[in-house]
């Protein structure tokens, strides 16, 4: 799990130093003198100011350079100058204090706020909030709540208020956010609103499924919202890294032959969806399913009924976004997890008289 960094656009500059800002008066009259081409001798093609626009999320490396950065951002769109954004760097003597990992930066910036909000600094007090992977945004309320930024409930009334970034697209009819809210780390100023802190998640979230992935969703036929409900359904049932694809394709093999998708985790999320008040006793994953659950009349139980559910179940990580857009190409048409190794691994599966038999093998402790 990464660790996502946040400047508020709009108060980027008020943070800074005397120092910084005293460095970017000298240097906005040095750049009125030279163009970036001319700098140092070297001809370096200009590029026109970034028209202000979507955020996206960075990732600085451990020891990257000032230049390879600066390059970066300038073909990302985030400011108009690598090369400007370098001189910033080598000026104001902050090459050692670029900060390793992941960012929050929105396009048409000016090399000068870059650097600031690439740049360890003394700072305000910040909250941080670590969300891990296969929540649901109700279990996502609760660890925002105990953290102190706002309340569970101001957060899930920004949720219900969001809506996804553009370059998504709308969301079907009647769904809501689940399976957006991207989980990572994410550090925000105290005073932060629960507005900011879901916006930052579902950027991270349209940051992090990128253009191959979207261009996967078209080679596979499938739209995002049916990718994302996958994925968040092989959040649930993996444990193992290696076994999302093999899990994925397992769905896949099921979806095209028009069969059962036969997973557990939606059926515990329809029990709480017909039953809220079962959260009380069972948690939001209930562990020990009835025959009376299994057979629960709900959309999402997909023991009872065949192809993707409406939408997620929980909110899925990279790597599970990743296997519903690239499964691993196999017969494999069972799985059933190892009781015996105990280590969250699954056996799989062709035929169903194999099946049976890994069951009798490790289906029981």
């Amino acid at each position: 799990m990464t660790m996502l960094q946040v400047s508020r656009p709009g108060i980027i500059l008020a943070s800074v130093s005397f120092a910084i800002v005293a460095a970017g008066v000298l240097i906005a009259a040095y750049f009125v003198a030279l163009t970036p081409g001319q700098i140092e001798g070297r001809e370096i093609p200009a590029t026109a100011m970034p028209t202000p626009g979507a955020n996206i999320v960075y990732k600085v490396k451990e020891a990257q350079s000032a230049s390879s950065i600066g390059a970066d951002l300038q073909l990302l769109g985030v400011i108009s100058s690598g090369r400007q954004f370098a001189v910033l760097v080598e000026v104001m003597g902050v090459a050692g204090r670029l900060a390793a990992g992941d960012h929050l930066l929105q396009k048409g910036i000016t090399a000068l706020q870059a650097v600031d909000m690439l740049t360890v600094r003394a700072s305000g007090p910040a909250i941080q909030l670590t969300f891990p992977e296969g929540l649901r945004f109700e279990e996502m309320a609760s660890i925002v709540d105990k953290s102190g930024l706002v309340s569970g409930e101001a957060f899930l009334v920004a949720v219900a208020a969001a809506s996804l970034p553009d370059e998504l697209g709308p969301l079907p009819p009647g769904a809501d956010l689940q399976g957006y809210l991207f989980p990572d780390t994410y550090i925000l100023p105290v005073g932060a609103t629960a507005a900011e802190l879901v916006e930052i998640m579902l950027t991270n979230f349209a940051t992090r499924f990128d253009a191959s992935l979207r261009e996967g969703l078209v080679e596979r036929g499938i739209t995002l919202h049916q990718a994302v409900t996958l994925a968040s359904i092989i959040e649930r049932e993996a444990v193992i890294p290696e076994e999302r694809p093999l899990i994925a394709g397992v769905f896949y093999n099921r979806l095209a032959a028009g069969d059962l998708l036969g997973a557990d985790p939606t059926v515990q999320f329809a029990v709480t969806l017909l039953d809220p008040l079962s959260v009380n006793s069972h948690g939001w994953w209930k562990r020990e399913l009835t025959a009376e659950d299994l057979a629960l009349d709900s959309p999402y139980n997909t023991r009872k009924y065949p192809g993707i559910p409406p939408g997620p179940i929980t909110n899925p990580g990279l790597a599970s976004l990743q296997a519903a857009v690239n499964p691993a190409e196999t017969d494999y048409y069972y799985f059933v997890a190892d009781a015996k190794k105990g280590d969250g691994s699954h056996v799989f599966a062709v035929t169903l008289a194999e099946h049976e038999r890994n069951i009798a093998a490790v289906g029981q402790p």
